[in-house]
């Protein structure tokens, strides 16, 4: 019987760090429209520690069971995503295959750490709309589809004054917001919903709070979908 649910593999030398990050951020974000897994064409004994200390404290995410994997302990896949550094796997069959191109943030600080989680996310967003879609080869109208979307999430003054106050703040707490906006528990949550779901804001659970930030990565996207790319200063 044909699987219904596809399998996405995410590959990369040693499965430590970019290509366990998008099998966690899948996890979370794409886990209703295919099965994510990684593996390393030559994996080391461990996920990097940064990786699991910034998924768990950043974005609420727990990767602590994941390990390096060989490509033999792969499943079959359905689609096959590199995440760059030239890994080629041509022994993994798969009925479609993708380089994300991302850098190795492994060394590099905190900021190149979140700079690729938030792009991975996005990458994401992107490939989990086009599993759904049946246009696992992405468009331009795909393109713009998702950023129309994105704007009809904004335009409600409630949420436009959230984005206002996440940009003056690396990341807030709903406790934070709530005096702000002048509305109550309830309907703060379904405004964050909306913002979640499209990919603008972050969000991250600490306790009985949930905290928010901006992903600047989704509005570059709706910003270069609408060529605002001003040619002098305004």
């Amino acid at each position: 019987m044909e699987r219904s649910t596809p399998v996405v593999a995410f590959i990369c030398t040693h499965n430590a760090c970019r290509s366990q990050i998008a099998e966690a951020v899948a996890r979370t974000w794409a886990k209703d429209a295919f099965i994510p897994c990684s593996a390393g064409t030559n994996p080391v004994a461990s996920v990097n520690n940064d990786v699991l200390r910034i998924l768990r404290d950043r974005y609420g995410i727990d990767a602590s069971q994941q390990r390096p994997k060989t490509l033999a302990e792969l499943p079959t896949v359905d689609f096959v995503v590199t995440m760059g550094c030239g890994v080629a796997c041509p022994a993994l069959p798969a009925r479609h295959r993708e380089d994300w191109g991302l850098e190795d943030p492994t060394g590099k600080g905190d900021a190149a750490f979140l700079a690729t989680i938030d792009t991975i996310i996005e990458r994401m967003l992107d490939l989990r709309e086009r599993i759904e879609t049946g246009a696992i080869e992405g468009s331009p109208e795909l393109v713009r589809r998702r950023a129309a979307r994105r704007l009809k999430a904004l335009a409600d003054p409630t949420r436009l004054h959230v984005m206002q106050l996440l940009a003056q703040h690396e990341e807030l707490c709903a406790c934070k917001l709530l005096p702000h906006l002048g509305i109550g528990q309830p309907t703060l949550s379904h405004h964050m919903r909306l913002l979640c779901e499209e990919g603008l804001v972050i969000p991250r659970k600490d306790g009985r709070w949930m905290h928010y930030r901006l992903s600047r990565c989704a509005l570059d996207t709706v910003r270069e979908t609408l060529s605002l790319r001003p040619e002098r200063p305004c």
